[in-house]
C-alpha cells in the first residue's frame, strides 16, 4: 500500500516540471526531502525515468486539450442521441 506522500509526490513529478527535473537530478534525495521513507526513496530511485517523462508529457497534452475544447461529449450520450433519432 502506498503512502500518501507517496501518492502526492508521483502527482507532482507528473505535473510539475521544476519538481520532476530536480528529481531527475537526485532521485533519492529529493524522494526524501519530500516526506518519503527510506525504502519509498529507493524505489522512486530505481523508476523508469524515461516512462515518467513520456507519462507527463502526456498528462500535460491531456490538460491542455481539456483547456481548449471545454466539456467533451462522451460516447454514452451520442449512442443515445441516434436511438433517440431512429425513433421519431
Amino acid at each position: 500500500m502506498s503512502s500518501p506522500a507517496l501518492e502526492t509526490y508521483l502527482a507532482r513529478l507528473y505535473t510539475d516540471d521544476a519538481v520532476r527535473e530536480a528529481f531527475l537530478l537526485a532521485p533519492h534525495a529529493q524522494a526524501l526531502l519530500h516526506g518519503l521513507s527510506p525504502q519509498e526513496a529507493d524505489a522512486m530511485a530505481a523508476m523508469d525515468r524515461v516512462g515518467l517523462q513520456m507519462t507527463a508529457a502526456s498528462y500535460r497534452a491531456k490538460r491542455a486539450g481539456r483547456a481548449g475544447h471545454g466539456a467533451r461529449t462522451t460516447p454514452a450520450p451520442r449512442w443515445w442521441r441516434r436511438l433517440l433519432a431512429a425513433w421519431t
